[in-house]
């Protein structure tokens, strides 16, 4: 009997429920974030050999993050009502397009719509696989910190391998383009692997529950079985979501998140270079090392979220984030640098998938696409105004390291709420009652 249930089971978890759709996604987005990470090295060089000026480049970095802000709302509802995976697998397609038309683009005017459709694109899939990841946390809901650990631990080893291939091919061709080809390709790739997806939807599963289940109910019960239906879809509702301190404090962890994500792309290799006079190889070396740490501390940190808990988890990631970059601000060497970013690395690859599981989780019945998209939105709203703001506090104040010690000071504050104000499933009045 327990060889059986052995062969029933992949990593611990039921095979044909879980581990085998689990695994066709997570290879699926390896090959997607190798290309992803391909692209990092190559595209200051890309920008250069079209000439695009700072502020251009920024225009052009910016317009991803445009659409998937107007669109995250409308796409999180198309998962809910068309399918997680029909939406994984259209949007997918998209981003793919968009990367060739970008590998031919040589202006601002070009460059613009090329990127304005990966957002949309990244709109579709990335609502469609988070949607896609809360079904398979669903039916196994005591691993759901393993399994969202474990998402981040493959997209970092992406991030960690593709470089050194982008950076190879960018060399050997002489035409940063080229990589575009490379993501373009792993875009595809992914494509194939969704398409290889069970077709999973828990909303449209209840759906044909509820179908079967009003044919027996007189009129009266099926008008008050209607009625209830229509309070669990407007659980989902941003208006209605934000009511909940559990939902502030996940969206606030969200942003806080996605606003160290904004440094490491500007203000953290601008204070290595700036205030400790770094070189790109040594700055090279600091994302490296970050990433692999990163690497390991998110499936542990999925680990022990399940043993101990997603706030104590997510309470200690956001603290490792503010002490990592309030002493990385006082670095007096390259070394002690990578120190102190190295904490904070393993401080924001951990809070990732605790702010995923804990958003899954509290995702109201009926309405998990668009419920999910209220902490995506809120990491893309900081990754649209994030960069200014920081270059902004560096500019006022005078000081190298002063947009760290505003990213510190956030991580810190999103600390302290989670701490105060996170409360367990359930305990906020009604909650429950509506959501599941």
């Amino acid at each position: 009997d327990d060889d059986d249930d052995d062969d029933e089971k992949l990593f611990g978890l039921p095979r044909a429920e879980v581990g085998e759709p689990l695994a066709v996604l997570l290879a699926s987005q390896f090959v997607l974030f190798l290309g992803v990470g391909a692209l990092l090295p190559a595209l200051p060089l890309y920008a250069q050999n079209i000439g695009l000026s700072g502020s251009a480049n920024g225009i052009v970095l910016s317009a991803p993050a445009l659409a998937m802000l107007l669109l995250n709302l409308p796409a999180g509802k198309l998962v809910d009502s068309w399918g997680r995976k029909q939406m994984m697998v259209a949007g997918m397609l998209i981003i793919a397009f968009s990367d060739l038309a970008t590998s031919q683009c040589r202006s601002v005017t070009a460059l613009v719509p090329a990127r304005l459709a990966l957002g949309v694109g990244r709109a579709g899939a990335e609502n469609g696989d988070r949607a896609y990841l809360a079904d398979l946390t669903d039916r196994f809901p005591s691993a759901r910190g393993t399994m969202s650990g474990a998402q981040q631990a493959v997209q970092a080893l992406g991030l960690v391998i593709g470089p050194l291939v982008g950076g190879r091919v960018a060399e050997s061709t002489g035409d940063a383009a080229s990589v575009f080809f490379l993501i373009s390709g792993a875009a595809f790739a992914c494509t194939a692997g969704y398409s290889l997806l069970p077709d999973i939807n828990v909303a449209a599963e209840r759906e044909e529950e509820y179908k079967l289940m009003s044919m027996d109910m007189t009129e009266d019960e099926e008008e008050e079985f209607l009625m209830e239906r229509e309070e669990k879809k407007a659980a989902g509702d941003w208006r209605t979501l934000l009511r909940s301190n559990r939902q502030r404090v996940i969206t606030f962890a969200a942003a806080a998140n996605a606003l160290g994500f904004v440094a490491k792309l500007t203000c953290i290799p601008w204070f290595a270079t700036a205030a400790l006079g770094a070189t790109p190889q040594q700055v090279g070396e600091l994302f490296s090392i970050t990433a692999l740490l990163g690497m390991a501390s998110a499936p542990i940190s999925g680990v022990v979220a399940d043993k101990i808990g997603l706030k104590s988890v997510l309470f200690a990631s956001l603290l490792a984030c503010a002490v990592g970059l309030g002493f990385a601000q006082h670095a007096s060497d390259v070394r002690e640098l990578q120190l102190w970013i190295g904490l904070w690395g393993m401080g924001t690859a951990a809070a990732g998938p605790a702010v995923n599981a804990l958003a899954q989780e509290s995702a109201p019945a009926g309405a998990e696409g668009e419920a999910l998209t209220l902490p995506k939105t809120a990491g893309d709203v900081v990754f649209l105004v994030g960069p200014v703001a920081l270059g902004l506090a560096d500019d006022l104040l005078g000081s190298e390291g002063a947009s760290l010690a505003l990213v510190s000071a956030t991580a810190a504050a999103s600390a302290v709420a989670t701490l105060a104000f996170l409360s367990a499933l359930g305990e906020e009045e009604g909650e429950k009652e509506v959501a599941r």
